[in-house]
């Protein structure tokens, strides 16, 4: 090894550690000053309950993911920070969280004061692989009133691989909405189940609007792959 390309190496394994000591201090911080966390969960302020729920990002232990679903759980907190807690207890895979996040998602209720809940905590859920009321759930999000709670749904199926979901993904390619159906084979693609081909290859084959066109050949492309594995 040349002097030059060890100065070189040297400097990478510097940078490192100096990143990882400044990092250091600000997770910690943020992951254990519980009591100032928790004061500043009650500030009567929602934009300071917000900063704090923001430096709980990066931090995935017991107490951290307790926090993050009560405050979730908190039926009059305001929907920013909501939205957040939500999205970090996806985010920390943490399998408790799914007792917070499977009522919220199944609150009709919720629909009426702010659709983006349910669309957040649908895509919170596709992270939450093999628990059968998960897929459930999201399956039956497929035919929800709010189209931004469909859409979420159909990519989180996608993303856990639900086999489960796809006569019901099927059943959306005709969707009247083009993100529906957009999403729909999206998610046949990422879950790579053969009896979805015959379907996206009528699309491919048939559809007049180019943007679908294109989606189900890239689905397509996905299908055959899996079927070569």
């Amino acid at each position: 090894m040349t002097g030059r390309h060890s100065e070189f190496l040297a400097g990478v394994v510097i940078s490192i550690i100096l990143a990882t000591l400044c990092a250091a201090p600000r997770m910690l911080s943020a992951a254990g000053d519980f009591p100032k966390i928790r004061e500043d969960l009650n500030n009567i302020d929602w934009h300071v309950r917000l900063a704090t729920v923001e430096k709980l990002r990066n931090a995935k232990d017991e107490k951290t993911v307790t926090l993050l679903m009560q405050v979730a759980n908190t039926r009059e907190e305001r929907t920013p920070v909501k939205v957040t807690a939500i999205q970090l207890l996806g985010e920390a895979g943490d399998p408790r969280a799914i007792e917070v996040l499977l009522p919220i998602f199944n609150d009709a209720t919720l629909n009426w004061e702010c659709p983006a809940i349910k669309s957040y905590t649908a895509m919170a859920l596709g992270n939450f692989k093999g628990d059968k009321r998960v897929v459930d759930a999201l399956i039956s999000g497929i035919d929800d009133q709010e189209l931004l709670t469909r859409e979420a749904s159909i990519q989180s199926l996608g993303k856990i691989h639900s086999a489960k979901a796809v006569p019901h993904l099927i059943r959306v390619l005709n969707d009247e909405h083009i993100s529906i159906r957009l999403s729909a084979m999206k998610a046949l693609g990422e879950i790579g189940d053969p009896q979805a081909i015959p379907h996206l290859q009528r699309i491919a084959d048939n559809e007049g609007d180019s943007l679908v066109k294109e989606q189900a050949k890239t689905a397509l492309v996905r299908l055959q792959q899996s079927a070569r594995q």
